[in-house]
């Protein structure tokens, strides 16, 4: 026998060898997820949401907080006295409406018994005008409170982005460790051929050494490609607000979007209208102006009036004397320097405000125009990695017809099968990137 004919005879052996080499199984460690049902469960269950909803409602109570200054402020005070103190004695006489010409004498204003008294008192206390301050306040809230129902809206645009981020990277990390697997297999069955084939004299020790060395070599990226792995479902679930342990098994591909007929301008335009944080700092310069208003209104008189009404008794919540008083007041502080300066905070706080949104405007712009740059160019990515599986497919038909004819070895259609995979792949992370980049694009207009 040749040592041609002995090769391929080796060749033929070790064959059974490398069953399965260029397949992986992909990960199924728990129930299907799909994207969309991720999504869904991240609006649920996300913290960064509901972190936001807390700031909708503690921005809502703020609100309520400014308006209760224009109802009535009603009190009731239920306080008990007992004393010798002649100056509360005398008082709290006067107050049960029982003071006697006895209780002139001297002995008794100047070292009184021991005496008790309930006092019960309702307090109602209004304001009529304040020119403008409540209501200047009341109108900052609003707008405060409308710019976090805005951010609301925009952390809920952030969080879907996360999880299409989260997701895509998963499936890609899940299948880039079915590529590891099988170049692990493929280097393994290399080793075995070659050291076959070392058996029978038809190579050195030297190529021994060499097949093994890569074995460790792909080994190695087996090992990073779990690590990968547990980090990207970790992610996923994070993105979800769920356990970072929770299993879940994830596609082999993932549907690419058709890109859109778009002009820049056009989307620049879009995300102007559309972009809720830029709506929520519209709302932060209206509230900035109102406060300037309210701080100028301290330049004014305020009016309001206060009434009450009291019972005073020795026993508990009794009415042996009663009266009432009624006070309308007018204050105005004639100078006061603290508010000009409050004037000139409120004043710089508003430009703060109006410089924050023109950088904002600025901001959304270059992230519109980075997005759409970055679609194209994860569009023409993609051309390219279809067309080189194209090429790996060509490339594996060819090498499989000659190593049917015998005109190959088994280790070139090896490599075959595995550049195969890794174009396949790669055409794999060029639609992940296309559907970030559309993803990241809408974010940045403002979209979903």
């Amino acid at each position: 026998m040749s040592r041609r004919a002995l090769a391929l005879f080796l060749v033929a052996l070790a064959i059974p060898l490398l069953g399965g080499a260029g397949a992986a199984d992909a990960q199924s460690d728990g129930p299907a997820l799909t994207l969309e049902q991720a999504i869904a469960v991240a609006l649920e269950q996300n913290h960064q949401l509901g972190v936001a909803d807390a700031m909708v409602s503690h921005a809502e109570a703020q609100t309520d907080e400014a308006k209760a200054s224009m109802y009535p402020h009603v009190e009731l005070w239920e306080t008990f006295m007992r004393t010798t103190n002649p100056v509360y004695v005398f008082g709290n006489k006067l107050g049960q409406a029982s003071f006697t010409m006895e209780d002139f004498q001297l002995d008794a204003l100047n070292n009184p018994d021991p005496y008790n008294n309930w006092n019960t008192r309702f307090s109602v206390t209004q304001p009529v005008w304040t020119a403008g301050r409540i209501s200047r306040h009341v109108e900052a809230a609003e707008h405060g409170q409308e710019a976090a129902a805005q951010q609301r809206k925009r952390t809920r645009q952030e969080v879907i982005h996360q999880v299409v981020e989260a997701y895509t990277g998963a499936v890609v990390a899940d299948r880039h460790m079915m590529v590891a697997d099988e170049s692990l297999k493929t280097a393994q069955a290399h080793v075995a051929l070659v050291e076959t084939m070392r058996d029978a004299g038809l190579v050195v020790d030297s190529d021994v050494l060499q097949a093994r060395l890569r074995e460790s070599e792909v080994a190695e990226m087996v090992i990073r490609a779990k690590t990968a792995i547990a980090i990207a479902h970790a992610a996923v679930n994070m993105t979800m607000g769920r356990d970072l342990d929770t299993p879940f098994s994830l596609p082999e591909t993932i549907d690419v979007p058709e890109v859109p007929e778009d002009k820049l301008d056009d989307l620049i335009a879009e995300a102007m209208r559309s972009r809720p944080d830029l709506g929520g700092a519209g709302s932060q310069l209206a509230a900035a102006g109102k406060m300037v208003d309210a701080a100028r209104a301290e330049y004014w008189p305020t009016i309001g009036f206060a009434g009450s009404f009291e019972m005073n008794d020795k026993d508990f919540i009794g009415a042996e004397g009663t009266n009432w008083t009624l006070v309308g007041a007018l204050q105005w502080s004639i100078f006061d320097h603290a508010r000009s300066a409050k004037v000139r905070q409120r004043t710089a706080q508003q430009l703060q405000a109006e410089r924050s949104t023109k950088l904002l405007e600025q901001h959304i712009s270059m992230q519109v125009r980075e997005a759409f740059l970055e679609r194209g160019a994860a569009e023409q990515r993609l051309e390219q990695a279809r067309w080189s599986m194209e090429l790996a497919e060509e490339s594996m038909r060819i090498i499989e017809n000659r190593y049917r004819e015998g005109l190959t070895t088994l280790i070139e259609l090896l490599d075959a099968e595995t550049a195969l995979t890794q174009a396949r792949t790669r055409a794999i992370g060029a639609g992940r990137d296309l559907l970030l980049s559309q993803a990241t694009l809408d974010l940045a207009i403002g979209r979903k």
